[in-house]
């Protein structure tokens, strides 16, 4: 059962994922001044390893990044050249990837409401396929000219899923109906509103001599998923809805896109699971599918924040730490000596998770040179501001979250599971201090290479040939 995103807190118990980041965080630190925070550190190793376990337990179901969960240049080219191919919702995302070098057959296009600006795009990048809901955006796309003699992307249709928050988009073919006892209410398919969108489909074909590549269907279980039945349950609706329609239609369903969904490990760890445990799970459901559908099939998925949640964590500072006394618990005044923390990061940058995803952050505190002076002092209440001017930019952390008394401005806090939602959304609110991204490795020497970037991905400063050892 999925767990919702307003009961979870940070949970960095990992040692790769805490302490890793804190001295990658005091290597770059301290190697570059044009690393400054707030900054994003991706981390290669961690990023090969979410994609070699995809690859390894779902072999044959081909990876498309999401590229809203993160837009990082550095990220999308480390994915590219990892053989990842990607999920481009806007015309805006199709122009960034072709930028990239990342050709339109690796590039589906699966936001189903487009603009003309839109359907231009798709028209000159020619992604492999394209997404719609309605036999009126089938139109929209034969309007555009798509498909035609050198184009004939693959068309799929958006199902919704009762289950998913995310049916902002979809057809609705799981409908209500009584039950033939008259008990209540039970659900059944009705595979009449795809026919709708597909017949329109082979009328533009015959209309403008130009075929598309193929039908499929698309569809999305929600975000964060941890449960596999979730899954099981989709391919359910595809492998119904596609008998359907071969049976009583003649239109042949062979294209199927499982969508996004699969859960960061603070997730995974919330819900008692894993994830790899899930994927296994959902590999073996594509599984049956495959031997039970009936005919061909072609399966992709659009991991996003899987690939990259994991792999980076956020860094600020503290740009004033002071004691107060009085503060305001269940609107009642309280004398409790606390620690009032301003931070060059906030919910207007990127920690706009605290609204997307609701997270409670828990950032853990370090100081650069904390061999010699550490940080010292019993555990504090605290409260936490961003660094705009604005009431609302304000940290809520655990109930239990305390920061030792021996704080000091200056001081830094890291945050980790800050892949995805964190750059792509942030804002330029107040015109703060922008954030850095830097992408760095850790060699089998102990090196710790890197590559650092502004926002709009030029290159700030590259780590030389002769690289600094990570800190101990």
């Amino acid at each position: 059962m999925q767990k919702a995103s307003t009961e979870l807190t940070d949970t960095m118990d990992r040692p790769n994922h805490k302490q890793g980041f804190i001295e990658a965080a005091k290597t770059l630190l301290q190697d570059s001044p044009a690393i400054t925070t707030p900054c994003v550190l991706f981390d290669r190793n961690l990023l090969d390893r979410q994609i070699d376990q995809w690859f390894a337990e779902m072999p044959d179901i081909k990876p498309h990044f999401a590229v809203k969960a993160c837009d990082a240049t550095g990220v999308l080219e480390h994915l590219r050249d990892r053989g990842v191919a990607f999920d481009a919702a806007t015309g805006g995302e199709l122009e960034r990837l072709n930028q990239l070098g990342v050709p339109g057959s690796d590039i589906v296009m699966t936001h189903p409401i487009r603009t003309q600006s839109d359907l231009a795009s798709i028209k000159r990048y020619q992604p492999k396929a394209v997404v719609v809901q309605k036999s009126d955006e089938v139109q929209k796309l034969a309007d555009a000219g798509i498909p035609n003699a050198g184009y004939s992307p693959i068309l799929l249709v958006r199902v919704a899923l009762p289950y998913s928050n995310l049916n902002k988009f979809g057809v609705q073919c799981i409908v209500p109906m009584e039950k033939k006892d008259g008990t209540g209410t039970t659900t059944a398919f009705d595979y009449r509103p795809l026919k709708t969108i597909y017949a329109a489909a082979k009328r533009v074909e015959q209309e403008i001599v130009a075929n598309y590549g193929g039908f499929g269907f698309a569809g999305h279980v929600g975000t964060n998923t941890t449960s596999p039945s979730h899954y099981q349950h989709l391919f359910g609706t595809f492998r119904i809805l596609g008998r359907e329609l071969r049976e009583r239609a003649g239109i042949r369903v062979t294209h199927f896109d499982i969508g996004g969904g699969y859960c960061d490990s603070m997730f995974a760890d919330a819900d008692g699971t894993t994830q790899r445990a899930l994927l296994q799970a959902i590999y073996r459901v594509s599984q049956k599918f495959r031997a039970e559908y009936g005919d061909e099939t072609h399966i992709i998925a659009e991991p996003g924040r899987y690939m990259v949640a994991d792999t980076a964590a956020v860094i600020m500072r503290a740009k004033i730490v002071a004691d107060s006394f009085f503060r305001a618990v269940n609107g009642a005044e309280v004398f409790e000596k606390h620690k009032v923390i301003h931070l060059d990061d906030g919910v207007y940058g990127n920690l706009m998770g605290q609204l997307h995803d609701g997270r409670r952050y828990a950032p853990i505190p370090f100081r650069l040179n904390e061999d010699e002076v550490p940080i010292t002092g019993k555990g504090l209440p605290c409260i936490m501001w961003g660094p705009t001017c604005d009431s609302f930019d304000r940290i809520l952390p655990p109930d239990d979250y305390r920061v030792p008394d021996g704080l000091q401005t200056d001081d830094l806090f890291m945050i980790g599971c800050m892949g995805a939602y964190t750059t792509v959304t942030a804002t330029e609110f107040n015109r703060t201090q922008p954030t850095t991204i830097v992408l760095f490795r850790r060699e089998s020497n102990g090196d710790c290479t890197y590559t650092a970037y502004n926002t709009r991905g030029d290159i700030l400063h590259r780590s030389s040939s002769t690289t600094r050892k990570l800190v101990n």
